[in-house]
């Protein structure tokens, strides 16, 4: 999809973050955009931002973790904008512990919308672009997503099964004119992960720097994009390998289990 163009492009978790990055750079392609977070006033924020700036964008209130809510989100938005030509599933949240501490409340709300949610708005959204044989669905999944990591287990999991079923749909609908990318980044500074510290041979990656890879990953129809390239792939491969105590080895060499020890609630964040 190298023209972008007038294209409607619908980013979710856009009201801060890598997904108003998203948004905004998807925007400067000249795309039309609507964005949706469950902070309502922080989206309405982000949407006179752009509304100043000279771009179209239509603000929703939604919670994608509601299977109803994303179903009629996609008749409204159909209606009231247009047909979806590129969805980039962004939202997600975190909760960083150990997992015999985790409450039952925590894991479930981090699956509802960091797995669940995509589901459900792939299967929105996704029908709409079959039955016009066109289409560009965007996965924000993580290295965590390849790869376990101590006190991010609850996280890792609904990576790993967004990952997942990114592949068996991917495979569905081979050749039915609709793509779908595997976002991967490592460490990302949007605040997510407050009070976190990367190891020493990696660093914090610049948010903008994962936006731009959306952008280019939808114009090349890349399926899959690791930020950084190197050290995601590398992991991914370790394990891949199935040599997880070799993983385990170099983690605690690098005192990766150490990680998110010192992790904190963004108290910006209402959920």
């Amino acid at each position: 999809m190298e023209d972008l163009a007038g294209k409607v492009v619908l980013v979710t978790g856009a009201a801060r973050g890598m997904g108003k990055l998203e948004a905004m750079g998807f925007a400067r392609e000249g795309c039309r955009l609507v964005i949706t977070d469950v902070d309502g006033k922080e989206l309405e924020r982000t949407a006179e931002e752009m509304r100043s700036q000279g771009y179209e964008v239509h603000p929703f209130v939604h919670d994608i973790s509601d299977r109803e809510a994303c179903f009629s989100l996609a008749e409204k938005v159909e209606k009231e904008v247009g047909p979806v030509d590129v969805l980039i599933n962004n939202a997600g949240i975190t909760d960083c512990r150990a997992v015999l501490e985790y409450p039952e409340s925590s894991l479930r709300r981090m699956m509802d919308v960091n797995y669940f949610g995509s589901v459900w708005m792939m299967q929105a959204f996704v029908p709409r672009m079959l039955q016009r044989k066109r289409g560009h669905v965007v996965n924000i999944c993580s290295v965590a997503g390849k790869v376990g990591n101590a006190l991010m287990g609850g996280y890792c999991a609904t990576k790993h099964a967004l990952i997942g079923i990114t592949d068996a749909i991917r495979q569905e609908l081979y050749r039915s004119g609709v793509d779908f990318t595997i976002i991967n980044p490592g460490y990302v500074r949007t605040g997510m992960f407050e009070g976190g510290k990367v190891p020493f041979i990696t660093r914090w990656q610049d948010p903008q720097k994962v936006a731009d890879a959306v952008i280019r990953a939808v114009k090349k129809n890349h399926a899959e994009v690791a930020v950084p390239r190197f050290a995601v792939r590398t992991t991914a491969l370790a394990r891949g390998l199935m040599l997880p105590k070799l993983v385990d080895l170099v983690f605690h060499l690098l005192g990766q289990e150490k990680t998110m020890a010192g992790w904190r609630k963004d108290p910006n964040r209402p959920f």
